[in-house]
């Protein structure tokens, strides 16, 4: 089989990727909690990176489908669950360690379901949405709850909102509410594109002047956005389905 040289650049990425997830895996058992956070957020840019990369390239293929799951898993899944065991879970639950073990196990359990579920609906590689919350969200914020406590109380606070934020991310991973994808770097692909890629822009913006005080409260804000577009939505269809019913009884 032959291989382009081209192809390894999007794995190189997809290798960083999963080395920053080792190595926040690492910290977090050193008991380096901020320093652990930072790493998961790397490995997110780094995820970012080989997709983009793939397709300017050209060079997406199902061999970087996978390896970038098998990355995704590790950086996204293993690394979060372990840092909220370390940093929270291990210490709360001292009687009732087996419910703090399975609480920190839920980001790594159903973010592996989400994936599997990815890859066996996969249509092609360029996609406008996807079905769950993607595994990186979730593990983005929760490391940037941890830097968001740290910078502001140089330590975990508010821990106990770690239980309602872990159910919440585990239960919207494997829901069917559409998150959309990154959009393209472009202001030429269309106008829906050029709104979202200048959301982007005013974001990192914000991050970059507010920094750790300003990563939490957008991305989970992300996070929320498409949850009430969702439940709207869905408001909304069974309100039509209503009065589509009352015509169709109606003398």
């Amino acid at each position: 089989m032959k291989i382009r040289k081209r192809n390894i650049v999007p794995s190189l990425f997809t290798m960083l990727n999963l080395f920053f997830g080792f190595f926040a895996i690492v910290n977090a058992l050193r008991g380096n909690f901020v320093a652990a956070s930072w790493f998961i957020i790397l490995a997110a840019i780094w995820d970012v990176l080989d997709g983009r990369i793939a397709r300017l390239t050209h060079t997406h293929s199902e061999f970087g489908i996978e390896f970038d799951s098998l990355a995704d898993v590790v950086s996204f899944g293993v690394a979060p669950s372990i840092l909220i065991y370390q940093i929270y879970f291990d210490n709360f639950f001292d009687k009732l360690e087996a419910f703090g073990v399975i609480l920190s196990f839920f980001p790594l359990l159903f973010g592996a379901i989400r994936l599997a579920r990815f890859n066996v609906n996969i249509d092609g590689f360029e996609k406008e949405n996807f079905t769950g919350l993607p595994i990186p969200a979730t593990a983005v914020t929760l490391a940037s709850y941890v830097i968001f406590n740290y910078d502001l109380w140089e330590g975990l606070k508010f821990g106990s909102l770690l239980i309602p934020l872990v159910l919440l991310l585990s239960f919207l991973m494997v829901s069917n509410i559409e998150y959309q994808t990154m959009p393209k770097f472009s202001f030429r692909v269309n106008r829906k594109n050029s709104i979202q890629f200048l959301l982007v822009i005013l974001g990192v913006t914000i991050i970059l002047i507010f920094q750790e005080k300003a990563m939490f409260p957008l991305v989970f804000g992300f996070v929320l956005y498409y949850l009430f577009r969702a439940i709207l939505h869905s408001l909304k269809e069974e309100d039509e389905e209503e009065e589509v019913f009352d015509v169709s009884i109606s003398d």
